[in-house]
């Protein structure tokens, strides 16, 4: 899972899970229907390993995020944000500017 987590994007609007750019000269491509009919020849039995490995996979990440978020450094600059975004919600028609999102991923 976490081999294709890193190798993939999903893009919403075709439900296509897409290889990100390599040196490759093709780019692989996993459309919902080819995991449907991959099930339903397969069978289910795989499903519930499948599931339980996602789970852990997932409860791992969201794990060290909320140690990210709770980080001092972090935690104080958000809360900085939170506040510069109370104070100016009317102004900037309740959207967060993207410019100061870019200059908070740089920091």
């Amino acid at each position: 899972v976490h081999v294709f987590v890193s190798r993939f994007d999903y893009n919403l609007n075709t439900q296509v899970f897409v290889e990100r750019p390599t040196d490759n000269k093709y780019l692989n491509t996993i459309g919902i229907r080819q995991i449907a009919n991959s099930i339903r020849t397969h069978g289910t039995g795989i499903m519930n390993t499948t599931v339980n490995y996602t789970y852990q996979f997932l409860a791992r990440k969201f794990v060290v995020f909320s140690q990210f978020l709770f980080d001092d450094h972090i935690k104080s600059r958000l809360v900085k944000d939170i506040r510069f975004y109370k104070s100016n919600r009317e102004t900037l028609d309740n959207k967060y500017p993207f410019e100061r999102a870019e200059k908070f991923n740089k920091d």
